[in-house]
């Protein structure tokens, strides 16, 4: 990952994987109901089960029926997509994870590693953050 991952870093992540994909999905899955929904076949045009035309004694026009394939298509095709998008989503979420839990055990290990009295003397001023008040003390800056 980069060298310099931050919060802010790991909070754009979690933006992306919990509120933009879901809401873009939620475009393609809205399509998906509009296009499969009751009443897709309500209205004048391509009614099932009705005359092709007025007077007709073919019961099922083949537009109709065409249109029940292409509807068919395109109702597949977004609900595809929407499903991807939030399959990209969980890629990202589990990314984000990942890092998360590397930060977390190298954390670990740091501790680990100044707590080890061969690594770090914790009694040698030199190897310690300087004390408060000490010569050492970089303290406050005099307000301008």
């Amino acid at each position: 990952m980069v060298a310099d991952v931050t919060g802010g870093d790991l909070y754009h992540l979690w933006r992306v994987s919990e509120v933009h994909l879901p809401r873009v999905a939620d475009v393609f899955y809205d399509a998906n109901r509009l296009i499969g929904g009751p009443g897709r076949n309500s209205g004048d045009s391509f009614r099932g089960n009705t005359p092709a035309y007025p007077g007709a004694s073919v019961m099922t026009s083949s537009v109709g029926a065409a249109w029940e394939g292409v509807r068919a298509g395109i109702q597949a095709m977004t609900e595809q997509l929407g499903s991807t998008v939030l399959d990209a989503a969980q890629g990202v979420r589990e990314a984000r994870q990942a890092y998360l839990d590397v930060d977390t055990a190298n954390a670990a290990k740091f501790d680990a590693y100044l707590k080890n009295p061969a690594n770090h003397d914790p009694s040698d001023a030199n190897s310690n953050p300087p004390v408060a008040g000490s010569a050492d003390d970089p303290g406050k800056p005099v307000p301008e």
